[in-house]
Parts: structure tokens; sequence; C-alpha cells
């Protein structure tokens, strides 16, 4: 039987009362955004090293279990490793001097397609730890109250800001949920005798076939029930600015953390250009 809810957990919010999930919302978007930007900058293996150890900072800050947040991974490492390996075997640089290991038609292995596919591996890692990260600790009333306030600007050109934030928090918040509606029905196919762990690729991916139907239609309702929700409560009625239930305030620990943030970021940024490696 399948435990998807065990392994996926991205999108949850963890409220363990750690510093990270009392920041204000706004502080952690920002310093999301600067961090996430930064793994796309670093380019060498010391300026990853530099970030991993404020990423070690993070996850003690955050008080949630190292092996949980590590789980998260498990689902999209098979994936990561075909893309690894195709990277690898079809890198190609013509304006750069190659030290090739291995070549067969227009398979080749070299030194620079193996440091190169690595560095974009270790980069899409962080990316997807520093945004399961900002799941983990903020709530989606937060989540879309800072994105609100960080995006009010652009209300003055006409641009629907609260609709926009309220769409990308759900699709995000929406994931546990799905998760949760895949593993039931899995679940209950189960009880009627089909055995999802036995057969080939293709042969487990027929058995997924028919839950599909049943899956759109929970996901469909669970919208349906969500608008009707919204609607009840008077949400995006035209002409009528939406109060919020507590004023965001940003306290010394959120300046702090803010000032931490922007230092490690100069730091990282200088070594991936000094750094030859």
């Amino acid at each position: 039987m399948i435990e998807l809810s065990r392994n996926i957990t991205f999108g949850q919010y963890i409220n363990n009362g750690s510093p990270l999930s009392r920041m204000d919302p706004r502080t952690k978007l920002i310093c999301a955004v600067l961090l996430i930007a930064l793994t796309s900058i670093a380019s060498s293996f010391v300026s990853f090293a530099i970030f991993l150890l404020f990423c070690v900072v993070i996850q003690r800050q955050s008080r949630i279990s190292t092996s949980y947040v590590l789980g998260s991974f498990k689902p999209f490492l098979w994936f990561l490793v075909v893309i690894y390996i195709i990277e690898i075997a079809f890198y190609y640089a013509p304006d750069q001097h190659q030290t090739v290991y291995w070549h067969w038609l227009f398979i080749s292995i070299s030194k620079e397609g193996i440091i190169t596919s690595t560095l974009v591996m270790i980069r899409v890692l962080f990316l997807y730890y520093l945004v399961s990260m900002l799941m983990f600790t903020t709530s989606m009333v937060d989540l879309t109250d800072g994105m609100d306030a960080l995006l009010a600007p652009l209300q003055k050109l006409r641009i629907p800001v609260g609709a926009f934030t309220m769409v990308l928090v759900i699709a995000f918040k929406f994931v546990p949920i799905f998760v949760t509606e895949v593993e039931r029905l899995i679940k209950a196919q189960s009880a009627r005798g089909v055995r999802f762990d036995q057969g080939n690729v293709f042969q487990r991916a027929r058995k997924l076939a028919p839950l599909f139907v049943p899956l759109f239609v929970s996901g469909f309702q669970r919208a349906n029930v969500l608008s009707t929700a919204m609607e009840a409560r008077c949400y995006g009625r035209p002409g009528q600015k939406r109060t919020k239930r507590r004023a965001l305030r940003i306290q010394r620990y959120d300046a702090f953390v803010l000032i931490t943030t922007i230092i490690a970021c100069a730091i990282v940024f200088a070594v991936s250009f000094i750094s030859p490696f």
C-alpha cells in the first residue's frame, strides 16, 4: 500500500511555534526571494558549501525534523537522477575546452559535463528546499497577507493583486490535499484487490489510469465547496476593501534575519566569482 502523504510533504504547514513560523510573512518572502535568486547565481562548489551552512541555521531555527524535510525529496530523486544522467551524457559546449573521459557516437562524458550537471542538480535541490521551508513555516493566511502587502504597489496599475495571490497560495496549499486524495483512492482500490506494487512500470501506470476520473471529480467538488465558502464570506466583492485579521509588524528578530540574509547573500555572491571551484 502506498503511503504518499508520508513522502510528499510539499505545501504542508507545521505550526510548532518556532522562530521562523512566528516571523513576519513579508520578511520571510523577501528572504526567500533573495535566497532563491542567490541559488540561481551561485556557480561554484565553495559558494554552495557556504549556502549549505546557512541552510543548516535555517533548519535549526525552524525546529522541523531533518529526516522529515529530507523525506520530501524521496519521490523526486529518481527523476533527478535520470535528468542528471541525461545531462551528463548530452552535455555540449562548443566554446569550452572539454576533458572527455568517454565518447560514443553523439554521447560524450566529460569532466566539464559532470561538474556543470552536478551544480545544476545542487541548485535544483536548494530551490526545492527553500520553497518547502517557506511552506512549512508559513500558513495560508500569512502567506496571502504577505504577498498582498509586498505586491500592493501593483494595484495602482489596476492589477488584481489580491486575486492573483489567493490563486497562487491555493494552488500551493492544494498539493497536500491532492496527495491525500490520491492516497485515499489507492487505498480504496487496494481493498478491492488491486496491487499497485506489482508489475513493471507500464503495468503500474495502467493500474493508476482509472484513478484520474474520480480524482478530477473530487478536485472540482473541493473547488466548488471552496468557491461557495468564499462567496458566503463576500470575498472579492467589488468596491469593498478587505480588512485583515491582524496587522503585520516587523519585529527585531525579523530585522535581524533580513540583515543576516543580506550579508550571507553578499558573501556567497562574492565567493561564487572569486573561487574557481
